[in-house]
């Protein structure tokens, strides 16, 4: 069926005085931000305190407008109508003057009919957007008490009483930038005599081989003002699935008889033989199987043109000469289960794919861009192909975000990432009112039938941290239970009910942290039930050993920030602010006293670094040091805890922050260092109160037999004993190689360190998992790093070209040398290793891996752009 697109180049009028901002051109979908800063109205907003100067635009309404043109051709296709998928976010929508409606919520699209306004000719939509922050404002006044919030250092007030991405008004990490535009789909279509809103696909296993496949089409027949002679309609679709090698496995018809205008649910079961199961990264392949759904009608359906039909539609054929409306889709066959049922220790948070109990690694997603116009598909696709590579097998989508475009599920999909769906409320209390409970109501219906097929789709959560901010607030405070109340008819009353109706095959988790639903838990510091956000080490300053100290059931936030690369400095503080206290400096870091804690750490945990590149450096080392210790330890207490989603995956602007990946792309230590700590074999080593555990952790459904070789050096390179312990590394689990105390390797713990490695039966064929060398060697001090005395090692390196035409770093060391990390700029792409322990005895190479596109240079010119730190070296003057 015929569409009319109305992507591209729109026409945007901000109001009032403002110099220069009047019908510039503005590509939609797209934000209106993205257009002032390609007309240079206004200075970069991510370069140096820039941010401040577009708050000007947060009191300021503007007009998107969009003239085209309709042939008399299309205004017969049939009743037209408008869809916009996301108005961000309050706007009044016109056609050629005539008031179509009103909008208030960017999660769920903007529907009106245009019968007897769509005209042959030319034709103008406007769409007025309203100053959200002007609009939050007013509700507030308007609402009987308070509605509080948390809010960042520069913020747009009340954002929680509007329905866009809660983070346009800033927070720790990110900007205050107050966007509107128009996002996703947009056209006007045609309904004859209606459209497919959506369509769902369902696939439960009945037994050991077989599957049921529930299909329901949602048809939407508006009220016509056409003359179309029947109101008694005849619906044939025609079904077809195709397995992921293009077998086809159901093609088949049926008709619906239907009646007027109004929601028709047209629904179908197909049973699938053995279908091949989709399954998390590391666990298995992600076998989809595509779905097309084709629709036509007629007013009168003959019974003989059953046959013709049968015949025809594989072809695209349309009954009695109707155009048809085809949809396509993806689905997975996998079972899941999410296990919460109350244990000894309190209660459970488990994850289990195909009868498989998955232990969860992966992080927190926020939005890609504060920009919308930047978050285009092949930073998608970049940046989960990086989670991936990390050997992460799940992503939360963070609450005070965006629910995210479709093509970040479909790759969540294909790559094997589970999502944990946070709803879009974060940090704050919402009202209660009737109107703002509909509007809710309607946005969660939306999504969730949207999302809920996606085989990736593991859990829906009502929120980020509103349970918790009952006990923020001065307000909620002094009257609890008016916000108790408030809480409950939006987040089980709307939020939890809507999913639960319309999605009994995933669980509604009712807050994250919570300890479950009806539990109203401090998940912040008790830790056996539910999901934790463990935030003692940053927030309070507490050391990295604190992690020791809790054993999360899951643990869904914990972090610790560092600054970005000297490459992504550049790009917003000029070189004569390069100091971390610098007011340039200090604006990119949006969390209260975060320069100051990342510095204290220094002093912490080593001596303190020379120079500003070397702070750089080692603020990225402890980052990953931090969240390592927690990860290995929390995987060595399966099955106690069975998930780490750690805070945070990327950055929407460039900053100093938790993230492991820079807003550029470029990996942080601790991307490289989550490549090791979550590998699904891995050998991890820490000490705890005076003992030192070294552990094999095996997340494959296979034993491994093999050694550990445990060794003390000394910081010359010198042996001072060695150990072999067989071991048999147990599926599934966490297998001790040795608990000691350090008496028992050295008297003087700041002059030697241990080394270990494992070698054993690793074949990724039979393991059916990713076999990573780097994570099969551990090192452990025995003392804080600061009190070591480490040696001169001697560090050269040379950049050679292979045999495939890649490049490689080619290092040698006379002396250990600690935390060597790489770094090169000008060049995306990421190394094959980094941050690691390098010995003497032999050269070690790393390979760098260029992103698609990127020409690398002579190995000269690759290494004038490199640099290589370690640990001593940032001592040195």
């Amino acid at each position: 069926m015929e569409r009319i697109n109305l992507a591209g180049p729109w026409q945007l009028h901000v109001d009032g005085d403002t110099e220069g901002i009047r019908d510039i051109p503005c590509i939609i979908p797209g934000d209106i931000f993205s257009a002032l800063l390609k007309e240079n109205i206004l200075p970069d907003p991510y370069y140096g305190k820039n941010e401040e100067v577009w708050q000007v635009l947060n009191q300021k309404d503007i007009e998107l407008s969009y003239t085209f043109s309709v042939s008399s051709h299309m205004l017969e296709e049939g009743d037209p109508y408008l869809f916009l998928e996301s108005v961000d976010t309050v706007a009044d929508i016109y056609l050629n003057n005539s008031y179509l409606g009103h909008h208030e919520n960017m999660f769920y699209p903007f529907y009106a009919d245009l019968n007897g306004i769509l005209r042959e000719g030319e034709n103008t939509i406007k769409v007025r957007c309203y100053s959200a922050e002007k609009k939050a404002m007013e509700r507030a006044e308007e609402l009987p008490y308070p509605i509080p919030y948390g809010a960042a250092p520069i913020h747009s007030p009340h954002r929680n009483l509007v329905r866009k991405v809660q983070c346009h008004s800033g927070w720790d990490w990110g900007p205050c930038l107050m966007v509107s535009g128009i996002y996703g789909k947009a056209y006007i279509g045609f309904n004859r005599p209606g459209h497919i809103s959506h369509c769902t696909c369902r696939p439960l296993r009945r037994t050991e081989s077989l599957w049921d496949v529930e299909t329901t089409i949602h048809y939407i027949i508006p009220e016509s003002k056409r003359d179309v002679g029947s109101s008694q309609w005849e619906l044939a679709v025609y079904y077809e699935l195709v397995a992921p090698d293009g077998k086809v496995v159901t093609q088949e018809e049926r008709h619906y008889p239907v009646a007027g205008p109004g929601e028709h649910l047209l629904t179908a079961n197909f049973t699938v033989s053995n279908p091949h199961l989709w399954w998390p990264a590391g666990y298995g392949k992600q076998s989809l199987y595509t779905l097309t759904v084709q629709v036509s009608a007629c007013s009168v359906f003959p019974e003989d043109l059953e046959q013709t039909y049968a015949s025809s539609a594989s072809q695209g054929f349309s009954v009695s000469g109707e155009p048809s409306e085809t949809l396509t889709k993806r689905i997975g066959f996998r079972t899941l289960e999410v296990l919460t049922q109350e244990d000894s220790i309190g209660r459970p948070l488990t994850f289990r794919i195909n009868g498989r109990d998955i232990w969860v690694k992966g992080a927190n997603w926020i939005p890609l861009d504060a920009l919308p116009s930047r978050q285009t598909p092949d930073r998608y696709r970049q940046l989960l192909g990086d989670m991936v590579a990390a050997h992460m097998n799940m992503v939360r989508v963070w609450g005070g975000g965006q629910y995210e475009q479709d093509i970040f599920y479909d790759l969540c999909d294909e790559l094997g990432i589970l999502v944990w769906q946070d709803c879009m409320f974060a940090c704050a209390m919402y009202p209660a009112t009737p109107e703002f409970l509909s509007n809710v109501q309607k946005e969660i219906a939306y999504q969730v039938l949207r999302l809920k097929d996606h085989p990736c789709l593991a859990l829906w959560c009502g929120n980020n941290e509103n349970l918790g901010a009952l006990t923020w607030f001065p307000e909620t405070k002094q009257n609890r239970d008016r916000y108790i109340i408030d809480y409950d008819r939006l987040n089980e009353g709307i939020v939890g009910n809507t999913i639960r109706a319309l999605d009994p095959d995933h669980i509604f988790w009712p807050s994250s942290p919570s300890g479950g639903p009806q539990d109203f838990s401090d998940n912040w510091h008790a830790d056996a039930k539910g999901d934790m956000h463990y935030w003692s080490v940053w927030h309070e300053g507490k050391p990295f050993e604190a992690y020791y100290e809790v054993v999360p059931r899951f643990c869904s936030e914990f972090g610790y920030q560092s600054f970005p690369s000297l490459e992504t400095v550049k790009t917003y503080c000029p070189q004569e602010e390069w100091n971390l206290t610098s007011p340039i400096m200090e604006h990119h870091q949006k969390s209260p006293r975060g320069n100051s804690l990342i510095i204290e750490n220094f002093s912490r945990y080593f001596r303190f670094p020379v120079g500003f590149k070397n702070m750089l450096y080692l603020s990225q080392v402890q980052q990953a040091m931090a969240i390592q210790t927690a990860v290995e330890y929390w995987r060595s207490q399966r099955p106690r805890c069975m998930g780490a989603l750690y805070w945070q995956l990327n950055d929407c602007w460039p900053v100093a922050s938790w993230s492991s990946i820079e807003y550029s792309g470029k990996w942080k230590l601790l991307h490289y260092r989550a490549r090791r700590f979550f590998a699904p074999v891995a050998l991890v080593s820490y000490i705890k109160e005076g003992r030192l555990s070294v552990i094999l952790l095996n997340d494959t459904d296979q034993d491994i037999l093999g050694d550990v070789t445990v060794r003390v050096l000394d910081f010359s390179g010198k042996p001072l004993l060695e150990r072999v312990y067989p071991c048999e590394g147990k599926k599934e689990g966490a297998t001790v190689i040795l608990q000691e105390s350090i008496e028992n390797f050295t008297s003087k713990p700041e002059q030697y360190f241990m080394h270990a490695t494992f070698k054993g039966s690793l074949a990724e064929d039979s393991l059916k998992a990713p076999v990573v060398k780097e994570a099969l060697q551990t090192t452990s001090f025995f003392t804080l790093p600061k009190k070591c005395y480490l040696q001169d090692p001697v560090l050269t390196f040379t950049i050679e070209k292979t045999k495939t035409g890649l490049l490689q770093a080619v290092l040698s060391v006379e002396r250990p040398a600690f935390f060597v990390a790489l770094d090169v700029e000008g060049f995306p792409g990421y190394w094959e290793d980094n941050c690691f322990t390098l010995l003497p005895g032999g050269p070690r190479r790393i390979t760098y891996i260029p992103r698609p596109g990127t020409a690398l240079p002579s190995e000269i010119e690759f290494k004038e752009q490199c640099s290589v730190y370690d640990l001593w070296e940032s001592y040195q003057e």
